[in-house]
């Protein structure tokens, strides 16, 4: 018979994990009936090594505690669950991983930001706005409170409205919001409601500007001035407000910059559009 130091010196255990396992009824030493002192017999060390074993393995000490009292198929039929909930656990860090992956590809565009504007092709995009220029409704908070559940695979969106996009007499700041936003693959994979009041952009082609700023609330017009001229250039206009997203915060010791994007979706200016006119051989603004 082995005092509580001496089976778990042979455990390799300190002596509270044997009284631990003990008041959870994985084993039941003898008890002196004077000085109280339990006392461990080999059966007891099986037990407890044993235990140890499937603790190692992930199985909670309720587990262990049914294991040591079931048969042999019930055992097995414990472990292939464990096995399965490892492969879930698997899976959940593989695309963890990706992610990872991916947010690093977008620290990554952060070297983008003197600024830069790329055409793009990109999948639908889903967001919902809590904090700026308009006050959330309950449903929205609600949605934002589910949503937040799925980061890091949901991430910080901001919005500029359409109509002052597209009005070149804006003097701004613009109306800027800030929000949650999860590209499709996310909203599907996670089954995410994306119904209204949550603003989805549709697949297509997106123009995309990179910025350093100091105020993400005093955007105006100067800091777009290379989207617009791009969408010129393109003979595009904004079919959408812009969803973008925070890439980075970085504080250099003395202020604070925040690196973003902002992507605005496109689409080509109709040849028939009233503010056009049409010539044999190329196409003027409406003041010919």
């Amino acid at each position: 018979m082995q005092t509580v130091k001496a089976i778990a010196d042979a455990l390799g255990v300190t002596s509270d994990v044997v009284r631990h396992y003990t008041e959870c009824k994985l084993v039941t030493p003898v008890t002196n009936s004077e000085n109280k002192y339990k006392y461990y017999d080999e059966f007891d060390f099986l037990q407890l090594a044993n235990a140890r074993i499937l603790r190692s393995l992930g199985l909670p000490l309720s587990e262990v505690l049914k294991y040591n009292n079931s048969s042999i198929a019930h055992q097995k039929e414990i472990l292939a669950e464990k096995s399965r909930q490892v492969r879930v656990q698997i899976e959940k860090l593989q695309e963890l991983e990706l992610r990872l992956h991916e947010v690093q590809g977008y620290l990554g565009k952060t070297n983008r930001c003197v600024p830069t504007v790329e055409e793009v092709d990109r999948d639908s995009i889903h967001s919902i706005y809590t904090f700026g220029s308009a006050v959330p409704s309950k449903d929205i908070k609600q949605i934002a409170k589910l949503w937040a559940e799925h980061f890091p695979f949901t991430h910080i969106s901001i919005k500029i409205p359409k109509e002052e996009l597209q009005n070149p007499a804006f003097a701004g700041p613009y109306s800027v919001s800030l929000g949650l936003g999860v590209i499709n693959k996310y909203a599907e994979q996670f089954r995410l409601e994306i119904a209204p009041p949550i603003e989805t952009i549709p697949r297509g082609r997106f123009l995309i500007i990179y910025l350093k700023v100091k105020d993400i609330f005093n955007l105006t017009r100067k800091d777009l001035l290379p989207l617009f001229e791009k969408a010129e250039e393109l003979e595009v206009r904004f079919s959408h407000q812009s969803s973008g997203r925070l890439l980075a915060i970085e504080e250099n010791g003395k202020e604070t910059e925040f690196f973003i994007l902002i992507r605005v979706r496109i689409e080509r200016i109709p040849i028939n559009s009233l503010d056009l006119c049409v010539t044999p051989r190329f196409i003027l603004k409406k003041t010919c």
